[in-house]
């Protein structure tokens, strides 16, 4: 395994608003309905109709064009990370992600960071190519952790946990876990305080708190790029989504004998003992995988060859990405409900970049209407691809004015979800504004 040089914080980060694409929109739209359904069969706690590219899309369907409130995901997501400690950011999309990137940092500055673009390659759009394009424009120092993340986190604007997490000294990788139990830890007796519904396939002990976490993929990665095999990486992060993260764990590990032998003895500990110690905790659960979190490290450590860890954090803005309709929808009424508080403002009370968003779609959105083509009538593109994934409903009924989603338990009164989701935004916002101040 590397040594690792000692370091302070993570100063740079590879920004990523590319994704891959289907073969076609009849797959692409096949591929997201069957997900669905599959979930709606389970009775999942998530469901998700999946926002997926494809070639033959006359407009591209990425993600992170979306508007939130009128602004694309993907300026909330670079404005969360003008507002950290990073110093330098290299982000990686297509030609309309550079149009608006380009346009949104000439409006509202780069508050002293360096910022560079490099096109995505329409050929080989998966996370190992991503990585490679930053990695070669940035300038990363021997055994240097920086982050790896993907754009469609509108709402993660506080990160400096993880910028200068004192683990950053000791491993090369370092997965943020997403855990239920950490982030609602209220949400047996009040289920309202959910507020992002997510599916948790793995389950994982903890020895030393002697818990039990109900745990989701992580969503960012601070990683040492000359250290990890970012095809590893690509393998794992591809198929990270209902569990198929293990099965390519397994045929990676397969694949190399010497490993396979390291990894026995932690396996055999792991057959022994896990299924009777999760009974301490549930004696009956349904999950895809699940492990002491201690075994989980040293077996990943093996796997990659690497120095490597999990944690956890309790912020649901990390698992609050824009995979699906549902998700983007999530934020939609969240800054719906942030304008009915509070006016047209309302954007600026739960996000601390809000008042610089509000200004750019002030000044240039009009401009980008007349520029990138999901824009020119964003609410008839989205009502259109609610109806092409034959969703119950659009969310633009009259052609301009979103009327937010309610649930049957929602029109019987007893829905708080806005209410939570607002509140606990507002306050962090504050939070974080007055640590700002400080």
């Amino acid at each position: 395994m590397s040594h690792i040089r000692p370091s302070i914080s993570i100063e740079k980060c590879i920004l990523s608003f590319s994704h891959d694409r289907y073969i076609s929109r009849k797959k692409a739209n096949a591929a997201a309905m069957a997900k669905a359904a599959r979930e709606i069969a389970s009775n999942s706690n998530g469901i998700s109709h999946l926002i997926l590219r494809a070639v033959d899309d006359k407009i591209d369907n990425l993600k992170f064009l979306f508007l939130i409130n009128g602004i694309p995901v993907m300026c909330y997501a670079l404005g969360n990370l003008l507002i950290s400690s990073l110093k330098e950011i290299v982000i990686v999309g297509s030609e309309e992600v550079e149009q608006v990137a380009t346009t949104f940092l000439e409006t509202v500055g780069t508050r002293g960071k360096k910022i560079s673009f490099v096109r995505e390659d329409s050929n080989k759009l998966n996370l190992f190519n991503t990585m490679q394009l930053g990695k070669h424009r940035l300038n990363i120092e021997p055994n240097e952790l920086i982050l790896f993340q993907p754009g469609d986190l509108p709402f993660m604007f506080d990160i400096e946990e993880i910028l200068h997490d004192s683990d950053i000294q000791n491993y090369n990788l370092i997965l943020w876990l997403n855990s239920r139990q950490m982030m609602f830890p209220n949400h047996q007796h009040n289920p309202d305080s959910e507020f992002v519904r997510r599916n948790y396939h793995y389950r994982t002990l903890c020895k030393e708190t002697n818990e039990l976490h109900e745990v989701k993929e992580p969503n960012i990665y601070p990683i040492n790029l000359s250290a990890v095999d970012s095809d590893i990486i690509d393998q794992l992060h591809s198929t990270r989504k209902d569990g198929n993260i293990i099965k390519a764990g397994i045929r990676k590990a397969l694949s190399m004998p010497s490993r396979v032998l390291k990894l026995l003895p932690i396996m055999a500990h792991h057959a022994l003992h896990f299924r009777s110690d999760l009974k301490q905790f549930r004696k009956d659960d349904k999950y895809l995988f699940g492990m002491q979190r201690d075994n989980f490290d040293r077996a990943v450590s093996v796997l990659l060859d690497t120095e490597f860890t999990t944690k956890f954090h309790s912020d649901p803005a990390f698992v609050s990405d824009v995979d699906a309709l549902e998700d983007w929808e999530d934020f939609e009424s969240l800054t719906h409900y942030a304008n009915l508080k509070h006016g047209e403002k309302g954007l600026a009370h739960i996000h601390p970049f809000g008042e610089e968003l509000l200004r750019f779609r002030e000044e240039q959105m009009p401009s980008l209407k007349t520029k990138i083509d999901m824009y020119s009538n964003f609410p008839a593109y989205i009502n259109s691809f609610y109806q092409s994934l034959k969703m119950n409903r659009v969310p633009f009924p009259n052609g301009s004015q979103y009327v937010p989603h309610k649930t049957n338990h929602e029109k019987n009164g007893s829905g708080q979800k806005a209410k939570h989701t607002f509140s606990w935004y507002s306050n962090k916002c504050n939070a974080v504004k007055l640590g700002r101040v400080s």
